[in-house]
């Protein structure tokens, strides 16, 4: 009985010990007057409908899966009619170098660029017709 409960117990450390969270920010940097909708998703997460205005941001946190299979994607709109969309791969854990990421996303004419943890300056990553 005590060595189950033993195994038990460092199972659960073991666990809560590599729970840390991970966020992503969105932001919209745009000209003046062009909004930004984003919906953002996971497997079993949908974050709903949210618009920015030029210059502010959209942001989420959650808890980064233990063996590394987070996976978040998000669907960008701009345009008029919202004519101009992008699905990008927002945070995949696995890809990222630590368990406790943030990634930034800058959503711009020319495309849409990441800045993962502050370490290096934004870099182009997709185009507004999804292509890398």
């Amino acid at each position: 009985m005590k060595l189950r409960v033993t195994i038990f117990l460092m199972v659960v450390c073991l666990y809560t010990e590599n729970v840390i969270g991970g966020s992503v920010f969105i932001y919209n940097n745009l000209p003046h007057g062009h909004y930004l909708q984003v919906k953002c998703k996971s497997g079993d997460t949908n974050l709903g409908f949210h618009v920015r205005r030029p210059g502010r941001f959209y942001n989420y946190a959650f808890t980064d899966h233990i063996l590394g299979k987070t996976l978040y994607w998000c669907h960008l709109w701009k345009g008029k009619n919202w004519e101009d969309h992008v699905v990008i791969v927002a945070y995949e854990s696995r890809d990222l170098p630590h368990r406790d990421n943030w990634v930034r996303w800058s959503a711009r004419e020319s495309g849409i660029y990441q800045n993962v943890n502050g370490e290096e300056r934004f870099r182009f990553r997709y185009n507004w017709d999804g292509h890398v």
